[in-house]
């Protein structure tokens, strides 16, 4: 059974692709409202989390507990902290990190990792790959490093995170994704597109662009959800 859980955090970034979903149900828990149905001819429950890392929490768990998901993908807009991304452009994740947890944390207590970073599964990010490179766009697209806290970052914040972390890009909701797909065995992956350039600028930039931004994200998990159904066949 293949059953696809797709999380957005707002509905600017998500609503387009459940307007696709067919034989839709609407559910709700959690004060959060899951639409089920298909996509192509895959299962998928999909939902608007809201924003923040905790919010991102309990829509995975739930998808996990309620809709027996087998796969989660996060997408949405980024803030770009690598000098090569351009608005627009798409990040798709290898591994996750919080940047405002404590290193300790997570490797000293529950769930006794190995280091901070929460790896993406292989072939999710193989096919994402394979999604976003058949899209014809000016927008480019790379594999690397998301981070994620829950702050809009200003510029001297920026230059800290690049040299701590050497990420892509920074959101509010991954890590939280991340962690609990970590801590149940379930495979995800994060399609992120670019919306600002995460500094001082960036709650501006973000009310400008997040919505035409998402637009490239969301073309990349249809892409994957329809790669993923041919290689089950």
């Amino acid at each position: 059974m293949l059953r696809i859980g797709v999380i957005g955090p707002s509905e600017k970034e998500i609503a387009e692709f459940i307007n696709k979903i067919t034989e839709k149900k609407q559910i709700e828990h959690a004060m959060l409202k899951f639409y089920s149905g298909i996509y192509g001819e895959i299962e998928v429950v999909s939902v608007v989390c809201g924003v923040c890392k905790v919010n991102a929490s309990i829509a995975t768990q739930v998808l996990i507990d309620k809709f027996d998901v087998t796969h989660i993908i996060l997408i949405g807009v980024a803030g770009a902290l690598s000098s090569q991304l351009e608005v627009g452009d798409i990040v798709i994740s290898s591994e996750v990190a919080y940047h405002d947890v404590a290193s300790g944390i997570l490797t000293e207590y529950h769930p006794w990792m190995e280091d901070i970073y929460f790896k993406a599964d292989g072939k999710l990010i193989e096919l994402s790959m394979e999604a976003a490179s058949s899209l014809v766009a000016t927008s480019k697209f790379y594999t690397g490093r998301i981070i994620t806290g829950e702050t809009f970052i200003t510029h001297k914040e920026r230059e800290y995170l690049v040299q701590q972390f050497n990420p892509l890009c920074v959101d509010m909701e991954s890590a939280s994704v991340a962690h609990t797909c970590y801590v149940n065995r379930i495979p995800f992956v994060v399609i992120r597109s670019m919306s600002d350039n995460a500094d001082e600028k960036s709650s501006e930039q973000f009310k400008i662009n997040a919505e035409t931004a998402a637009q490239n994200s969301i073309k990349v998990v249809e892409g994957l959800i329809i790669k993923l159904s041919l290689s089950l066949v």
